[in-house]
């Protein structure tokens, strides 16, 4: 799967693909939830390892963002009912990727994989209320808000028949 620009991707991501984004993976602290303290990711083997089986335990499909050869980020499809609905999920691995058109043009490509591929005709996200920047990128895809609460905004997405 690619789009136009800087060469984005996606691509099933592996073990190995996992290390090499969290080893250079920062947490945003823009995306603290109310009350919630920052604490700065640190990097270990275990803990990707465990992040991997957690993944794999839950049954959901990690795909790669890959610009040009370098990891940048991860979607995530998970929730899958076959043939009804998912949820996508996404995470640019540091502050030096956003603004650039990269999760936009992902979020793109992880639609029509749902869409196409996975042939699942309804799509969900969601955001954290104070991430406009997130919600902005979702409505620009065709995502629509659906319902929020106190610190969730709660989108959907349907494939056009």
């Amino acid at each position: 799967m690619q789009n136009g620009q800087e060469r984005i991707r996606l691509e099933p991501m592996t073990e190995e693909m996992y290390r090499s984004y969290f080893s250079e993976y920062e947490n945003d602290p823009d995306l603290c939830l109310p009350g919630q303290t920052y604490l700065p990711y640190k990097f270990s083997e275990e803990r990707v390892a465990q992040y991997v089986r957690r993944q794999h335990d839950r049954k959901r499909i990690p795909l790669a963002i890959l610009c040009g050869d370098e990891i940048v980020g991860e979607i995530i499809i998970k929730d899958i009912e076959p043939g009804v609905c998912a949820a996508m999920g996404i995470a640019l691995k540091n502050a030096g990727y956003k603004d650039r058109g990269i999760g936009t043009r992902a979020e793109r490509l992880a639609v029509r994989y749902v869409f196409d591929v996975l042939d699942i005709p309804t799509l969900y996200a969601d955001t954290i209320r104070s991430n406009q920047r997130s919600q902005h990128v979702l409505e620009k895809v065709g995502f629509v808000p659906v319902r929020e609460d106190q610190d969730y905004k709660y989108y959907r997405i349907d494939r056009e028949r």
